[in-house]
């Protein structure tokens, strides 16, 4: 089947933001279809109840184990989350940040991310903000940032408005140099590069699966969170559950919740509070297993070819970039224009979808593009751009 084929959505458009919204591949999309139609004829008492609620819950385990194969992890590093921001504010809760240490981000960051880091003052900390020059920051700004009293170093593996890939092996050496963690967004990465986490020196990560992981629209898709297995145990959990506990029954307590004596578990599922809708995990399963059978380094060769091609003919155009030139340090593309609202909804009438961020216009296409529409975007933006 041809590429165009099994993602209709690319069918009439010219589909370069995956950093908004992944297509779903037409298999997954008739997994949405099946799971929706076995839940309403389960909730109508069509099926029968046979105790495993039509064979419709708890997708979350399969889930799981294919992501763990596409960020190279193992499965008991993986915990399913609704989203990264949930990811986030778990995991760094989770860390040890004691009054007079030091939490170092950029300036990059994602609100979502920025956000979490800054709320660390109310445990005593001093939150480091990287100033980026032009949308960059170098890794050397790291080690000029981080110190002894670092507890978190916290960043986007990319940059969620241009791109740009940071450095983790390097970022992670200057972190662990001062016994501080790396902790990463990687909701803009996992899916569209060849990840062997377990090896990146990151110590905890999360993501939404609604971009490079074609996990559906955001409403319905979820997040997965990872954890190294060598912190999984180390440190309490900063949210509970009843899911999160394991409990044993006293019989000679009073009535209630009193009559169980309750301890956390071990294991990364101490940290799975919420449950999370099934639909959302078989949706992002069956398109992370298409991901597999294409293979993440042919995704992620496929991706850099694609804004290299940008990259050369922007720049041949004129147009400044506010992303880097070099094929290793970028995962998608954003080009400098005053009026980038204007050129978005200019593109869309002729259905080249992209998108406005911070004073340019990004482009983010997927393994599924072409190359020809590269050539079909960057003649139709010479025009409305000039």
């Amino acid at each position: 089947m041809e590429l165009k084929e099994e993602f209709p959505l690319t069918k009439n458009l010219v589909y370069f933001n995956t950093a908004v919204m992944g297509c779903l591949p037409a298999s997954t999309i008739k997994a949405i279809e099946e799971y929706a139609v076995g839940l309403a004829a389960f909730l109508r008492g069509d099926t029968g109840w046979d105790g495993t609620l039509g064979g419709l819950e708890d997708r979350k385990p399969g889930s799981k184990k294919v992501f763990a194969e596409v960020i190279g992890a193992s499965e008991e590093e993986v915990a399913c989350v609704p989203n990264c921001t949930t990811g986030m504010n778990t995991i760094v809760n989770m860390l040890p940040v004691n009054r007079g240490d030091n939490v170092v981000t950029t300036d990059l960051a994602f609100p979502m991310g920025a956000v979490v880091v800054d709320s660390q003052r109310r445990r005593g900390a001093e939150t480091r903000f990287i100033k980026g020059r032009k949308g960059i920051v170098e890794t050397a700004d790291f080690e000029k940032a981080v110190d002894d009293n670092t507890a978190i170093v916290y960043v986007d593996h990319a940059g969620w408005f241009n791109g740009l890939l940071f450095d983790l092996k390097a970022i992670s050496e200057i972190a662990h140099d001062h016994d501080a963690f790396l902790v990463v967004d990687a909701t803009q990465s996992f899916g569209a590069l060849d990840w062997d986490i377990d090896r990146s020196g990151v110590d905890a990560a999360a993501a939404s699966t609604y971009k490079w992981l074609m996990g559906g629209i955001w409403s319905i898709s979820t997040g997965f969170m990872y954890i190294n297995k060598e912190l999984i145990d180390k440190y309490p959990p900063a949210y509970f559950s009843g899911s999160t506990m394991e409990k044993k029954q006293i019989s000679d307590s009073p009535q209630g919740y009193t009559q169980y004596e309750f301890r956390p578990r071990t294991g990364i599922r101490r940290f799975e509070i919420f449950r999370g809708p099934d639909i959302s995990y078989a949706t992002v399963e069956n398109s992370m297993k298409m991901l597999l059978k294409m293979g993440l380094g042919n995704v992620e060769k496929s991706i850099k070819r694609l804004d290299t091609l940008l990259v050369d003919g922007l720049l041949e155009s004129g147009f400044e970039l506010q992303t880097p030139v070099e094929e290793d340090r970028r995962i998608f593309v954003n080009v400098k224009h005053e009026n980038s609202g204007d050129v978005v909804k200019e593109l869309s009438k002729d259905g080249i979808i992209v998108s406005s961020r911070i004073g340019g216009v990004r482009i983010s296409p997927h393994y599924y593009n072409k190359e020809e529409e590269v050539e079909t975007f960057l003649e139709r933006f010479r025009e409305v751009a000039k």
